[in-house]
Formats: C-alpha cells, sequence, structure tokens
C-alpha cells in the first residue's frame, strides 16, 4: 500500500503535515465514531499503519527505499511498523479513549506471532478499552465509558542532578483507584523534561485482573545556580573587572565541579564562553553537550572597600573607566 497516498500527503511533506494529516483521517475513522462499521476499522488500520511509519524517520528512509516490504514478517503481520509508535497523545488531543490495537489486530497477528509478540504488539500505542457496561478497578464512582484507558498517567518530580547523572529512583505512589505502586524506575541520564517514563503493568486493573501500565512524565526542578538548554547548560560566573581587562585565569562552577579556564584580555561582560562536553547527555547518544558560562563583571561591594581600592578606582573614573 502507499502510505502517502492513504494520508493523502506528498512525499516531502514535513513531521507536523504527516501528523495533521493523520489527525484529519483518525477524526474520521477513530472507532469511537464508528462503532460495528467495519469498513471504517479497515481504513483506521491502515491510516494507523502509514502514520506509524511515516512519523518515524528511520522507518520512513527504509519505507521510501523498499516500499511496505520492509516492514513485512512471516504471516503478513508487521509487528515492527508500531513499535514506538505514540497515538495515545492524538487521541487524548482529540477527545478519544486509546484504542485496543492488539485486539483490533488479532486476526492479522494469530498466523504469523507468537503468544508473547501478540501480547507486546501495539503497547506502544497507547491504553486499553474495555467495553460499555464493565465497571473500573475499585475507586472509580462511575463505570468505565468506551474509550477508557487502564493506562495511568502521573508526573515525576526529578532533580537536576538527577537528570543530569542519571540514576534510579523507589517510586511509592497511591492511585486514584486505590491501588498501589511501589516500583523501582531508572532515570536516563539526559531524560528530557516532559518525557514519559513507562512502568509496565503497575497501572489501574483490567476486568481480567491484569494491569495496565504507569506513565510518569518528567518533570525537572530548577536548580539554583545553572539553566538547561536542551542539551546544553547555562550558568553566570562572575569575573573581577581586572581580570576582564587584563585577561587571565578564572574558576566556573560546573555540574562536575570546579573547572578552570583562561580568558583573553580585553573582553567584555556578558560574553559567553564554552567549556566542551560539561552539558547533559544527548538522546540516543553518550556525547554531552557544552557548557555556557556567561562572565559577568564582578562589582566590589561597600564591604569591599578600603582607601587603597578607592584611590584606584576613583583613578579609573578619571580615566574613564
Amino acid at each position: 500500500m502507499n502510505y502517502y497516498e492513504l494520508l493523502g500527503i506528498s512525499k516531502s511533506a514535513n513531521e507536523d503535515e504527516i501528523k495533521k494529516a493523520y489527525r484529519k483521517l483518525a477524526m474520521q475513522f477513530h472507532p469511537d465514531r464508528n462503532p460495528g462499521n467495519k469498513p471504517a476499522e479497515e481504513k483506521f488500520k491502515q491510516i494507523s499503519e502509514a502514520y506509524a511509519v511515516l512519523s518515524d524517520k528511520d522507518k520512513r528512509r527504509q519505507y521510501d527505499m523498499f516500499g511496505d516490504a520492509a516492514f513485512q514478517q512471516g504471516g503478513g503481520f508487521r509487528e515492527d511498523v508500531f513499535r514506538g509508535a505514540d497515538f495515545s497523545s492524538i487521541f487524548r488531543e482529540m477527545g478519544f479513549g486509546n484504542v485496543d490495537f492488539e485486539t483490533m489486530f488479532q486476526g492479522m497477528a494469530g498466523a504469523g506471532m507468537g503468544s508473547r509478540q501478540r501480547s507486546s504488539a501495539f503497547r506502544q500505542g497507547g491504553g486499553f478499552r474495555t467495553g460499555a457496561g464493565h465497571r473500573g478497578p475499585p475507586g472509580f464512582d462511575t463505570p468505565f465509558d468506551e474509550g477508557a484507558s487502564f493506562d495511568v498517567e502521573h508526573e515525576l518530580a526529578v532533580g537536576f542532578m538527577d537528570v543530569y547523572n542519571g540514576g534510579e529512583r523507589q517510586v511509592e505512589m497511591s492511585l486514584k483507584t486505590g491501588e498501589k505502586v511501589s516500583a523501582r524506575i531508572k532515570i536516563p541520564a539526559g531524560v528530557d523534561n516532559g518525557k514519559m517514563l513507562r512502568l509496565k503493568g503497575q497501572g489501574a486493573t483490567k476486568p481480567n485482573g491484569q494491569r495496565g501500565d504507569l506513565y510518569l512524565k518528567v518533570k525537572m526542578s530548577e536548580h539554583p545556580q545553572f539553566h538547561r538548554a536542551g542539551a546544553d547548560v547555562e550558568c553566570d560566573t562572575p569575573v573581577p573587572f581586572s581580570t576582564l581587562a587584563l585577561g587571565g585565569q578564572v574558576t566556573v562552577a560546573t555540574p562536575q565541579g570546579d573547572k578552570k579556564t583562561t580568558l583573553k584580555a580585553g573582553m567584555k561582560s556578558g560574553v559567553k564562553i564554552r567549556l566542551r562536553g560539561l552539558g547533559f547527555v544527548k538522546e540516543n547518544s553518550t556525547e554531552r553537550g557544552d557548557l555556557y558560562a556567561r562572565v559577568v563583571v564582578q562589582i566590589p561591594t561597600e564591604t569591599d572597600l578600603n582607601p587603597e581600592l578607592t584611590e584606584i578606582l576613583e583613578r579609573l573614573k578619571e580615566l574613564g573607566f
């Protein structure tokens, strides 16, 4: 099938255009708007497959080179197409519930996938839905509707240095269902603010006794000294006027401790100096960004002034400095 034609876009379409086209079609063919409509369901499967491929740079590159055969598996089921695709956020924006892709594609999956593959397929796409009339887990006051999800989202406050260094965090919380969560989660070094970290099987309980997933949205706290700018770190570094004028060595505070660097003579206040490799770990890489220290002239305070210093400053003032 031609993914570009399915979404009604050109081969040069950018990410925003691809998402906009899918949203428009999903609004028309989403199962919540077409209950029991098999042609609409089939169309929804096709456009979702197209979006899963074209919204991913690597998959799109493979498709442009080899067509949809690049994702063909034995038995005709393209599991890898949907791995990593985010549908749940799109459906939430449109006011729809998450789609149980696992059930929707079950007939297709049966021939070519084992039970382990079937259970894992499409989990990246979002939550699970229940049929009308099923009640939710204990703690919910109303029955789940057709669009209800057993996946749960929760905010996770993380310190600046925890994100900088990476590590693990023990998560202890109570869901709105009354269920408890107690688990350790890995915080990847350099994880983006707003990134969703998944705890499999820690969400709300389904009618069959299994649990959905818990998605923790990273919220990094501010640091009193450092500021994050993508993979880079920014900070201010006070420097005496004499060092700015004459040049010399200064100490720069960094997340990895104090570092020495040398300034050239005649440097102006406000200029940023770069210390390579002292930023955050870049996504999908072991390489770090840089630290940019903005030099700020250090003004003597009233307690710093003494007759000798005052005389020097008066002389500089006479010279226009």
